[in-house]
């Protein structure tokens, strides 16, 4: 799957969670939500441009399209969510 095989046209936008942290959602051509690249954690320091990337069930393929599309780049550092171990993503948009 490619972005450009999405059914639909897609745009991403930057918002925050309550925490402060960024927060990254793709919506579709009508603006409703398509999918939520980010999740929140309290305990988590996190530089302004950085966010706990969710790179795990519906978002698998979709993520690595955005990093080779370089919508999205990978830092050195991850944080357990739950059960799952999560990157520490930069928006580069």
């Amino acid at each position: 799957m490619s972005i450009t095989d999405l059914p639909l046209k897609m745009s991403i936008h930057k918002k925050t969670y309550k925490n402060g942290q960024l927060a990254i959602f793709m919506n579709d051509i009508d603006g409703q939500p398509f999918a939520e690249l980010s999740v929140s954690k309290d305990s988590v320091y996190l530089d302004e441009d950085e966010f706990i990337l969710k790179d795990y069930s519906e978002n698998t393929k979709l993520v690595d399209e955005l990093m080779n599309s370089r919508i999205i780049t990978l830092t050195d550092r991850f944080v357990l969510v739950g059960s799952h171990v999560c990157p520490i993503g930069k928006a580069l948009i």
